[in-house]
């Protein structure tokens, strides 16, 4: 009976070492968990989440719709969208594909939350203060806010391992 239990225990020792080099790249602390691809709420765009020294950011690395469409009017139409409403005039030519709107993340073991962080939002050309929670490994919870959390709002993303879709100005023509 002992040998039997001495060969389970060295069978299980042997399973553990093999699937904690099977593990995924990454320092494996909960501090990296926020790492990847995240699909927002809204469906319409990718933010890519990366640990950069000791903080984490995060850039927009896909759009639904790069492109303006006729809806936004004749000057617009079939051009890249663009960051216009950034309160800076040199900005808003810069395209939102590419660009940086999560910065400063550091990660609170306490609270198991990246807090301390600032979020630009390219609707209205604003910055907030933001913190991240992730209630499960493929959801996660920004909360933007300005002085206090009460006041501020929150957006759940999904994590996303796929291909992005073709956007929909790739689809067309370059004009």
């Amino acid at each position: 009976m002992k040998a039997y239990f001495l060969r389970w225990i060295v069978c299980l020792c042997l399973i553990g070492t093999a699937a904690l080099a099977q593990t995924p790249a990454g320092d494996g602390s909960p501090a990296t968990a926020i790492e990847g691809d995240w699909l927002v709420e809204s469906r319409d765009a990718v933010i890519r989440i990366q640990r950069e020294g000791d903080t984490f950011v995060g850039a927009i690395v896909w759009q639904l719709h790069d492109r303006y469409g006729a809806e936004d009017g004749p000057e617009l139409d079939g051009k890249i969208v663009t960051d216009r409403h950034n309160p800076d005039p040199a900005l808003r030519s810069r395209p939102l594909t590419g660009l940086r709107l999560l910065w400063g993340l550091h990660y609170d073991a306490d609270a198991h939350a990246w807090v301390d962080g600032r979020v630009y939002n390219t609707d209205n050309g604003k910055q907030y203060h933001c913190e991240i929670h992730l209630p499960s490994p493929d959801r996660l919870v920004l909360r933007g806010y300005i002085g206090i959390t009460l006041l501020g709002g929150s957006t759940n993303w999904t994590r996303t391992h796929e291909p992005f879709p073709v956007s929909s100005g790739s689809a067309s023509s370059a004009r």
